[in-house]
């Protein structure tokens, strides 16, 4: 420790390297509440500050965390071995080149004011994890990150023209979507274990025609979930279809009872756009009605859509405050196993001892599943832990994934050999090995050695 404080010291400009975690306990830890104190801080300002930075680093062995907004859910942005914890947020230009229709941006951007910008040019990023207006775009890259609209839009990774960034090596790369071997892809969604993004040009679409939002409440959610897997099976693709449990409504009712929702075993909350999207949502109204709803209702009411939708961005804070201790798992299926899932988790939720509730971008199966203790104890901590190996079990049973946004960091990786054969999961690390063959990036993180 004092050897590296010293050499860090010495190397990184004053006023921007920090020792001392009691000011800057925040990183330490990212959503997933998982702490792990790094030996320093650093806030890069610039391209070459992180150059530098990763060759200090390099040079010594020194691991290395690169740093956004800090809201992952799987520990990736944490200090599990200790070393520098790099800070990208100040790295947050956006420049919107309307000809082009895309956008230049630095790693710290926020993702929501990118999309601010986009739309005063007539323009839309759609790529909109829930956390959007807190999460940056480096993250973003980092996870491959989706959202609400994912499923009609499409990933991160769908939108990147090209990127600029460091290797291992601390040696400037640049990369586009047209680059040999699928390199670009094969760095977004990394983790941070193989390189550094530095700037990022985005591509942007023009903002889609509004269409309608549709609330539909049910009294079982396995009933709301059969909507779903029913509206996907038309080859209607709405711009985002949202699922929640009863249980999840509870907690944003609590949480925010200025928009409360009207209490239900479930919900969906679906919006259309683009020419077609009136049309379209007039067939999913008839599906849902075949259904039996309790509630059913359209509305292009642009303030009211607001308010149902702040609703959704608010839950994993609403449900996060509502226990001591919150486990969060992503899992994925094809939606038309989605009914099936949704089943299981109202089983772990009857059968465990412990509250489990989940919601979830519905139209492509990714389901957002909670494991909530009332108090933190290691008996309440071992049930949640059986619960996370019984989902994973059953979404991998359903031809499912272990993560459909959140990444693999440090609560997944056990699970790994789960879904990939030792093969695969040897190929993959001989990536890892190759790409940075000291170790230095974001050590710890995705594999089991």
């Amino acid at each position: 420790m004092a050897q590296t404080k010293d050499i860090l010291e010495k190397a990184l400009p004053s006023g921007r390297v920090f020792f001392d975690f009691s000011e800057w306990h925040d990183y330490t830890r990212d959503a997933a509440e998982i702490i792990h104190v790094p030996e320093a801080l650093f806030f890069a300002e610039s391209e070459a500050d992180v150059i530098f930075a990763v060759r200090v680093c390099r040079e010594h062995d020194i691991p290395v965390i690169f740093r956004g907004a800090g809201t992952g859910y799987t520990g990736g942005a944490v200090a599990v071995e200790g070393g520098l914890m790099l800070s990208v947020e100040r790295m947050k230009e956006i420049h919107i080149d309307a000809d082009a229709k895309s956008a230049i941006v630095g790693p710290g951007a926020i993702t929501g004011d990118i999309l601010d910008k986009a739309a005063e040019h007539g323009l839309f990023y759609p790529p909109d994890p829930a956390s959007y207006r807190e999460s940056t775009i480096g993250g973003n890259l980092a996870e491959n990150a989706g959202g609400l609209r994912c499923k009609k839009y499409g990933v991160t990774k769908d939108y990147i023209i090209s990127a600029r960034g460091v290797n291992a090596d601390g040696n400037f790369v640049e990369v586009d979507n047209m680059s040999p071997f699928g390199l670009c892809d094969v760095l977004i969604g990394s983790e941070g274990t193989l390189f550094a993004f530095t700037e990022i040009t985005l591509r942007l679409i023009d903002l889609p025609r509004p269409g309608k939002t549709i609330l539909a409440t049910f009294d079982d959610s396995v009933k709301a979930a059969r909507v779903v897997a029913d509206i996907m099976a038309t080859g209607i693709i709405p711009s985002i279809m949202e699922f929640m449990d009863g249980d999840a409504i509870a907690c944003t009712n609590e949480f925010d009872s200025a928009n409360k929702i009207q209490d239900c075993e479930a919900l969906l909350l679906i919006e259309t756009d683009g020419v077609h999207g009136n049309d379209e949502a007039v067939r999913i109204e008839e599906i849902c009605n075949r259904h039996a709803p309790a509630l059913l209702r359209l509305t292009t009411d642009k303030a009211e859509s607001e308010r149902l939708w702040l609703t959704r961005r608010n839950l994993s804070n609403a449900v996060k405050s509502s226990a001591a201790v919150k486990t969060a798992e992503d899992v994925c299926v094809p939606p038309s196993r989605l009914p099936e899932l949704v089943e299981f988790v109202k089983e772990l939720h009857d059968t465990l001892g412990i509250r489990v509730n989940c919601y979830g971008h519905a139209g492509d199966g990714n389901l957002h599943v909670n494991f909530l203790l009332s108090e933190d104890t290691e008996a309440g901590r071992a049930i949640a832990e059986r619960g996370v190996s019984e989902l994973f079990d059953r979404t991998l049973a359903l031809n499912g994934t272990l993560t459909g946004e959140h990444g693999i960091g440090i609560t997944k990786k056990e699970f790994l050999r789960w879904e990939f054969d030792e093969d695969t999961l040897r190929f993959m690390m001989r990536l890892k090995r190759s790409l940075d063959t000291g170790g230095v990036f974001n050590p710890g993180k995705i594999f089991s050695e």
